[in-house]
């Protein structure tokens, strides 16, 4: 059989680890079947039974992806004669007459908590992908034969908003990564806090800030690390830009996990923290509570009021909040990919 895997948009971040996690697994796990990855780069290597096809031109412009999604694609993937299509980008190839498999990893479209506003600046791009490429991804939804989210909390968005029913999608967690060979025997430090982050608005940075001044105001001893690039001074805020993964690990062990991202669809730092026994500080919307679940060292706050956050550091501070005992654990034997993988190809035998 013989599957194409759509994925021209990936290039970093997220996406990427996506691709190469879903590669891996195909490399390790299927020798039987023909798989053919478009991409916009030579990211992976070919096998016997893998085939890389890159697109350059069409990964380098938005508007080409989406003519090549829209209009142009069905006949260059027609011409690849696939059994079936899997597009790991959140959009199907639209046209086309054979079963279609489709990953939703990008939640702005389909969350509600924040509306982006196409005439500030620093909202634009994610306005474009909340109201223009989010009306794609839901129209791809309907189209495809099947839908994989990561979340509970997705999959109830995609099937109420592109009005779906629930076997249609399927929900099926990402694979944490194995910690365990990394060491993590630090003492914790109470005074100490983490947040591995990015520029994003919705990463929301600026709630640490101003919790951080809401601190400084007490003159509380403390210091927080973040994963940014120093772009300006700020009191007992350490930029220190992108880590090794060692490093966060070992970052995760030592600190408190403050996460007051708004915007997820999973959220590793939180998954990854919780293995190791972290306390966490979390945003209070449905991905977190998701995450963490029945996770004794979790505590919430609303992202929108720093006060709430600046009142639990403060209380880990004083020692009001201790590192507890975990007797809990997200149950994470199941291979994501693996199922993922056999979902694809047994996509066929079931149309």
């Amino acid at each position: 059989m013989r599957i194409v895997v759509n994925d021209i948009a990936a290039s970093k971040g997220g996406a990427l680890t996506v691709l190469k996690d879903f590669y891996n697994c195909v490399r390790e796990n299927d020798t039987e079947n023909e798989w053919i990855f478009l991409l916009g780069d030579k990211l992976l290597e070919e096998t016997d039974n893998i085939k890389i096809i890159t697109l350059p031109e069409i990964k380098n412009s938005r508007s080409k992806k989406l003519m090549f999604d829209l209009f142009n694609g069905k006949k260059f993937i027609k011409s690849l004669e696939p059994d079936v299509v899997f597009s790991l980008q959140n959009t199907v190839t639209f046209g086309l007459d054979v079963p279609q498999i489709l990953y939703i990893h990008q939640s702005i479209p389909f969350q509600k908590i924040k509306k982006f506003s196409f005439f500030k600046g620093s909202e634009r791009s994610l306005a474009i992908i909340q109201h223009l490429i989010g009306r794609v991804i839901k129209k791809s939804a309907k189209v495809a034969d099947k839908v994989i989210v990561q979340t509970k909390w997705m999959k109830e968005a995609v099937c109420k908003q592109c009005h779906l029913s629930k076997e249609k999608v399927l929900q099926i967690p990402p694979a944490v990564a194995d910690i365990s060979a990394y060491n993590t025997s630090h003492e914790f430090n109470k005074n100490s806090f983490f947040y591995p982050t990015a520029p994003a608005i919705y990463k929301n940075n600026a709630a640490i800030y101003k919790a951080c001044e809401m601190l400084d105001a007490g003159n509380l001893d403390y210091d927080v690390t973040l994963t940014l690039t120093k772009s300006t001074e700020k009191k007992n805020i350490h930029f220190v830009g992108r880590l090794p993964y060692g490093e966060v690990i070992e970052e995760y062990a030592k600190s408190t996990l403050i996460f007051p991202s708004y915007i997820e669809t999973f959220g590793f730092p939180m998954a990854e923290a919780r293995k190791v026994g972290t306390v966490v500080l979390a945003s209070d919307c449905p991905f977190s509570r998701e995450v963490l679940e029945n996770y004794e060292n979790a505590y919430f706050f609303d992202p929108f009021k720093p006060e709430e956050l600046a009142s639990l550091m403060e209380r880990v501070i004083s020692g009001d909040i201790q590192k507890k005992k975990t007797s809990t654990a997200q149950d994470d034997t199941q291979n994501g990919w693996l199922t993922i993988m056999n979902e694809v190809i047994n996509l066929k035998h079931n149309n």
